[in-house]
């Protein structure tokens, strides 16, 4: 941070200079009456003299963002000054979301929290999360239902969203963990997909999801973020790499869009659910693909109707009869006549 704001400080460097001498490879580290003066005196520096500057609708703007597992910070600049600083602590809810949704929720956060700046002006947003630059363009209705919410209160402002690595993104990553500010929890803007469940079946789901060393692990990576490459994948979940930006974690349970993820203990189960009207493959993959959801479901399904006994016995009924075949050539044998009536020829048939 003091790095940073270095241009805008005089004489930064002799202030500095007992710190610095800590650093220096063969120094003893020994915290004396003289370094806390400096350390102090530079934080009276960066609060006194780094002033914001004044907005101007004509200059490039640009906005900053960051969270972490407790808040979320942006600033907004113009021309490397800071015009305006905001952070947020993230509530309980919030900070189980996925680290996606948790950097999404602060572009939001600092779009609306500097409105009147940046309505109606295009703006670059900075994120230190790559998938970001992606999640933007996609289609909106193939997006998780929060992050949908999220996308949604985003569209009404010009802004193009650029990864930008963390080291360079000073403000917004020291504003995401100081966050003095309690937060608010989101309200529910509409229910995008609704899946009817018993307390029961919802309760044993997220005992056996817990209990799941795969999910277990899944869920994890979810809510810490994927990496940049899917080699750093852990081994066990690297199937779910294809599908890591629709993934999601709610309540104790995995969800892909507004599908929940089964765990292997209950998939036997869910698979008796689903053909419980022992209706075709597809009619029960259609039925699954919006509920529920795990690698290899579509085999599973078309294997489960395939070995049912009920549907090999009453599914012979709707059969074709085959076409009845003579036995030998000429067996029958038949011919055409026509009958003329015309007064020019004398002949009364022809065959």
């Amino acid at each position: 941070m003091i790095q940073y704001m270095s241009p805008f400080i005089s004489n930064l460097s002799t202030y500095t200079d007992p710190l610095r001498k800590l650093l220096h490879k063969n120094s003893e580290w020994q915290w004396t009456k003289s370094h806390e003066e400096a350390f102090h005196k530079i934080k009276n520096l960066v609060h006194k003299r780094v002033t914001l500057n004044y907005f101007n609708t004509e200059k490039p703007t640009t906005i900053e963002v960051d969270s972490s597992l407790v808040g979320m910070g942006a600033a907004l600049i113009q021309e490397g000054r800071p015009i305006a600083f905001a952070s947020k602590s993230m509530t309980e809810i919030e900070s189980r979301y996925a680290n996606i949704e948790r950097e999404l929720l602060a572009v939001v956060f600092a779009l609306e929290r500097f409105h009147t700046y940046v309505y109606g002006k295009h703006v670059t947003i900075f994120s230190d999360h790559k998938p970001l630059e992606n999640i933007q363009y996609k289609n909106l209705a193939k997006a998780p239902p929060r992050l949908q919410r999220l996308l949604l209160r985003i569209q009404p402002y010009n802004t193009t969203i650029v990864h930008k690595p963390g080291k360079g993104m000073i403000f917004a990553d020291y504003l995401s963990r100081v966050n003095p500010t309690p937060g608010e929890e989101l309200e529910l803007d509409a229910v995008i997909h609704q899946i009817s469940i018993s307390d029961e079946k919802y309760n044993a789901l997220k005992e056996e999801t817990a209990k799941d060393t795969e999910l277990a692990c899944l869920k994890s990576q979810i809510i810490v973020g994927w990496p940049d490459e899917a080699k750093e994948v852990p081994q066990a979940i690297k199937k779910y790499w294809s599908m890591r930006d629709y993934l999601s974690v709610e309540n104790g349970l995995i969800l892909k869009n507004s599908s929940i993820v089964i765990p292997e203990s209950m998939q036997n189960l869910i698979l008796e659910k689903i053909h419980e009207g022992h209706q075709g493959i597809e009619k029960c993959q259609l039925q699954a693909r919006n509920s529920v959801l795990w690698i290899g479901i579509t085999k599973d399904i078309h294997n489960k109707v395939k070995c049912c006994e009920i549907c090999e016995q009453y599914s012979k009924s709707q059969v074709k009869q085959p076409l009845m075949q003579h036995e030998i050539p000429t067996q029958h044998t038949w011919m055409d006549k026509i009958f003329c009536s015309s007064q020019t020829t004398t002949a009364k048939c022809l065959l």
